[in-house]
């Protein structure tokens, strides 16, 4: 079992060996001093792996001085590189000859060298055939070798003032003669500052001989400045002839021998200041150029108003074959060779489609991969434009957007974390994607739950507190509900809460007041009951009110209460006494009138008796009336008649049968006597109702 293990590990290594890794990946970065370290060098060995920028400096002292040019030779780059605050100097700085040239080959193993900066150039020494060659590019000058698996990021080069030859400008390589780049790809500027034309291309400036450039791209942005006249020496002496700028953005110009670029696209941007420019997407000018499955991504090319801009360049003797570029009747191809069979290639609205990805595919060279990109196709290998892979941070939003935002106070800072992805981030900067996906986790992780809503607890709780817990049979229960209240619940035990509050509640609504105060009503009953009803005239409203007393009364109803106890009371203060009994006193006074005062010693006391007799008591004033009937009666008992008169004349006997002379007399009395008893009455009454 072992064995059979070992030996399958053992195939996957060599499985994994014969695969070219290629693909480009950060790796440490470092940085230049400014120095050149030569020290790594050995004549007798074949291979050299560079860790600094001092050791690629170093490269280029050895060629540039002609201690070196690594013919048969391999330099592998094992770091990224920074030379970022230091001029550069070119490695070669020789033009169309092995003289001053690098002849290895240069393995950049995917590495990155950052921040070439070129502003001053590396002025050769009697190399070539013009003394006042300058060098700007990584490579100077590259003659029978090979770069490749090398990218240049944010390269800044400017063309000095002081370059008066007439040579190529390139971001990775000025002067290529017999050469090789594949798997190559620049960033940056470089732009034309001189008054002799030049040949400035993305990648290589000028290429001379037999040359391949594949699966190499650009996005730089290429500058041209020159417009004017150049003077030539020709047979009488200098002849002004017409020179510009050669602008491509992978080549600058090739004059001579058999170039093939292919599998190569360009996305920067072409700024064109003379008229008469050649410019092109993929090459300036050329001559035995052969273009296939290459791509012109942009737009942003020469003006409208040039004559010699192309979209893949103004080129003469070339075939072109499956290229794509911008439908933009701006400008054409000028590379179809219709004799040939060959197609130039074709415009296309959507880089994106399938038809662009399938076509350059189909006709890529071996061991080739287009792939999507970010707004096109491009390599396999080619991390920085090809999308990175932001599963993680859609599974990341889709766990947030699963999430209830309303249960969180901090939920904004999930929303802010899924704003700030960037779905435009390459596969270069997946741990930049990769970091967007941990902060949506993060602040997931991080979310907390809003509170509770207590507003229905402390609501219960006002209404409890605004009670008079005094009024209540028992309140201890709702003090309980009160006091089992716990705060600081979230919102996902917002139904523990709504129970605390119905709880309180619940407490309140099973409350029973204490029963009402009836002892004015008690007391105002007693005096009712106190009272003899035969007394009184009408005692029936004090009977009603007794009657309307109704028992079981709350506190709250206190009011009710009280007020039957005030009825009761205000019934009884109505009540009125009946009237006395005059019966007796008007019979003594009748009694009195008809006895004749004159027959009496002293009658003065009766008529005193008579003129007390006060009219208008009431029952409960009984025994005064009948003291005054008692005093008349006691009055007349008291009476002493006065003795028979003896006068002359009088006799005592009664009058005769038959005379009539004294019968109208007693007649006449007797009316007297009954009005006076009749008047005596009406005086009485009078007197009593006008007490």
């Amino acid at each position: 079992m072992k064995k059979k293990l070992l030996s399958l590990l053992l195939a996957l290594c060599l499985v994994m060996a014969l695969v070219p890794m290629t693909a480009f990946a950060a790796g440490t970065t470092d940085s230049w001093d400014g120095t050149a370290d030569t020290s790594w060098y050995d004549e007798n060995e074949t291979e050299f792996h560079l860790q600094t920028a001092e050791q690629l400096a170093g490269m280029a002292k050895l060629i540039n001085g002609d201690m070196a040019n690594f013919k048969d030779k391999t330099i592998y780059l094992e770091n990224d590189l920074d030379l970022g605050g230091h001029e550069w100097i070119s490695i070669g700085d020789g033009a169309n000859t092995d003289v001053g040239s690098f002849q290895g080959v240069f393995d950049g193993q995917s590495h990155v060298v950052y921040n070439l900066y070129s502003h001053e150039g590396l002025k050769s020494e009697n190399k070539d055939n013009n003394n006042n060659l300058y060098r700007n590019g990584l490579f100077g000058s590259i003659y029978n070798a090979t770069v490749k698996n090398l990218g240049i990021e944010n390269a800044d080069i400017v063309i000095p003032m002081k370059d008066e030859s007439t040579y190529g400008k390139g971001i990775l390589v000025d002067w290529m003669t017999h050469s090789t780049i594949n798997n190559c790809y620049t960033t940056g500027s470089i732009t034309g500052g001189s008054y002799i034309e030049k040949y400035i291309g993305g990648i290589a400036g000028f290429l001379n001989g037999n040359n391949s450039i594949s699966q190499c791209y650009s996005t730089a942005a290429i500058t041209g400045n020159y417009d004017g006249e150049y003077y030539a020496e020709q047979e009488g002496g200098l002849e002004p002839m017409d020179c510009w700028d050669s602008l491509g953005g992978i080549v600058g110009a090739s004059y001579r021998g058999q170039v093939t670029i292919s599998d190569c696209w360009f996305g920067g941007e072409i700024v064109v200041n003379s008229i008469q420019a050649p410019v092109g997407g993929i090459i300036g000018y050329g001559k035995g150029v052969s273009m296939v499955n290459c791509l012109v991504a942009t737009k942003e090319i020469g003006n409208d108003g040039l004559e010699n801009t192309y979209w893949l360049g103004y080129v003469v003797d070339v075939s072109a074959e499956n290229c794509f570029w911008s439908a933009d009747d701006r400008y054409g191809s000028n590379v179809s060779n219709e004799e040939s069979g060959n197609s130039a290639g074709t415009a296309t609205n959507d880089f994106n489609s399938d038809d662009v990805l399938l076509g350059l595919q189909a006709n890529a060279g071996s061991d080739v991969e287009w792939v999507s990109g970010i707004g096109h196709p491009t390599f396999g290998w080619d991390d920085r434009n090809v999308s990175a892979d932001y599963s993680t941070v859609d599974e990341a939003i889709k766990k947030a957007e699963a999430l209830n935002a309303d249960l969180y106070s901090n939920y904004s800072d999930v929303t802010a974390a899924i704003e700030a992805v960037d779905r435009n981030k390459s596969k270069a900067e997946q741990s930049e994607v990769d970091a967007m996906a941990k902060a949506i986790e993060d602040a997931i992780k991080v979310l907390e739950y809003k509170g509770a809503n207590y507003s229905k607890v402390d609501e219960a709780i006002a209404k409890a507190n605004a009670l008079k817990k005094d009024d209540y049979r028992d309140f201890s229960g709702v003090e309980t509900a009160v006091k089992a209240v716990v705060r600081d619940k979230n919102i996902t035990e917002q139904s523990e809460v709504d129970a605390m509050a119905k709880a309180i509640e619940d407490a309140i609504a099973a409350l029973q007041y204490k029963d009402a105060d009836y002892t004015k009503v008690d007391a105002a009953i007693a005096k009712a009951n106190a009272l003899n009803k035969d007394n009184y005239k009408d005692f029936t409203g004090v009977e009603a009110t007794v009657n309307a007393v109704t028992r079981g009364k709350n506190l709250t109803e206190q009011t009710e209460v009280d007020a039957m106890a005030k009825a009761i009371e205000d019934a009884i203060a109505a009540l009125q006494y009946k009237d006395a009994d005059y019966t007796k006193v008007d019979a003594a006074i009748a009694k009195a009138n008809a006895l004749k005062k004159d027959d009496y010693k002293d009658f003065s006391g009766v008529e005193t008796a008579v003129k007390a007799v006060v009219r208008g008591k009431n029952i409960t004033e009984q025994s005064e009336v009948d003291k005054m009937a008692k005093t008349i009666e006691d009055a007349i008992a008291a009476l002493e008649k006065k003795p028979a008169s003896t006068k002359p004349g009088t006799s005592d006997k009664s009058p005769q049968t038959g005379d009539t002379s004294n019968l109208a007399l007693w007649i006449a009395l007797l009316f007297i006597s009954g009005g006076a008893a009749i008047g005596t009455t009406v005086v009485s009454r009078k007197k009593k109702y006008n007490r």
